[in-house]
């Protein structure tokens, strides 16, 4: 495999394993849990993504010969609900990813995770549609313990920090999730076929 996406594989996986970090400890702090089993965030389709954050799961079907069965799924509907979600066939808000490992950062962050606006002083916890509904003192207590200091992870900084890492203006487009696949996989084929050539 090419040692230029190699790296930056390396480091986007990086950066996504920080922003793992952040959620879990900010949901430590704040005792904010995902209802068991909870795959709704997974059931909204054209869900956005930069290439670069692709890159560690794309490398990873590469190299275990599994890449052309996901990127055909993928292709199938580019803009629909990514492919990795596996939901329960009697309740499809509940489900699996099926490379929860290597998902992107918005699957990471999302539910704990903060959004700054002109609007307001402080970030804005984007809780999701379960946490309000079932946690609702406790999403308020996080809140409130975010305008008093308490840190929070920042949609925009992982953003913008995963932007600055990608190599080319190609791999920090955004795109819908399987679009972004796709896109990850035909990057890491590629140069892998660059290098058997040589």
């Amino acid at each position: 495999m090419s040692s230029f996406v190699s790296d930056y594989s390396i480091k986007a996986m990086e950066l996504l394993e920080e922003a793992q970090t952040a959620t879990d400890e900010f949901a430590a702090k704040t005792q904010i849990k995902c209802r068991e089993g909870c795959g709704q965030c997974c059931l909204k389709p054209g869900i956005e993504v930069q290439v670069v954050e692709m890159l560690p799961l794309a490398m990873s079907l590469v190299e275990n010969s599994e890449a052309d069965k996901w990127y055909d799924q993928a292709a199938r509907d580019p803009s629909g609900r990514c492919v990795f979600y596996a939901p329960d066939p009697r309740d499809e808000t509940l489900g699996r990813c099926q490379q929860y490992a290597l998902r992107p950062s918005l699957c990471r962050l999302f539910g704990f995770a903060a959004v700054s606006t002109k609007d307001t002083k402080h970030p804005a916890l984007a809780a999701c549609f379960w946490h309000k509904r079932l946690q609702p003192e406790t999403v308020a207590a996080a809140q409130t313990a975010i305008d008093n200091g308490t840190e929070v992870p920042l949609f925009a900084d992982f953003h913008m920090r995963m932007f600055a890492l990608a190599p080319t203006p190609s791999l920090s487009e955004i795109m819908p999730i399987n679009q972004a696949l796709m896109f990850a996989i035909e990057k890491v084929e590629l140069l892998a076929r660059q290098k058997d050539a040589k």
